[in-house]
């Protein structure tokens, strides 16, 4: 395996065509549909990332996430209103929902090796994860794949999906409900 850093990946992710773009996604929110049910976490796609929007809002509550800070985020009830925020991404406004309260969170990631995931580097998602019980599922592009070192804070993934496999992790902490 080729190690890639997070910006060779981004390039490779941003630079699909837009037939293998579409045929990925599709086989990837198959995949994912089944795991989507009552509140769920989703994420505004930026750089490249797997768009599961579209199947997001077709299937429960979405909630999307919101930077507070140079550390925290929150989850905010998605009611089609967004504003740019934090790195440009489009965010909603409102009250947060309790950690607790969120049953399934799709998580984008840059790399991924295993069930490890690597974002862009805050430790936004890591942090947030630790606050919840919800279904940590992520979600990738096969091209994403990597080699790397994890760090004592990462938080792994309950289920990982790309564009031809469903990886369910038997360490996993939370019941794996709808297998």
């Amino acid at each position: 395996m080729i190690r890639l850093d997070r910006k060779a990946t981004i390039h490779k992710r941003k630079h699909l065509s837009l037939i293998q773009r579409q045929q990925k996604e599709k086989a990837i929110v198959q995949k994912l549909l089944p795991f989507l049910e009552g509140n769920i976490g989703a994420y505004m796609p930026i750089l490249g990332e797997v768009d599961i929007m579209e199947v997001s809002l077709a299937k429960g509550k979405v909630f999307l996430p919101k930077v507070l800070d140079n550390q925290n985020m929150e989850f905010i009830l998605f009611d089609g209103n967004l504003k740019e925020g934090a790195f440009g991404v489009m965010e909603p406004s409102g009250p947060a929902v309790d950690p607790e309260s969120l049953d399934v969170i799709v998580v984008p990631m840059v790399n991924f090796c295993g069930f490890h995931r690597r974002g862009y580097g805050k430790g936004y998602y890591d942090r947030y994860l630790k606050k919840t019980k919800a279904l940590k599922i992520g979600v990738a592009f096969d091209l994403q794949e990597d080699e790397f070192s994890t760090g004592q804070y990462d938080v792994d993934m309950d289920i990982l999906i790309t564009e031809t496999k469903l990886w369910r992790n038997p360490n996993a902490n939370t019941i794996l409900w709808r297998q």
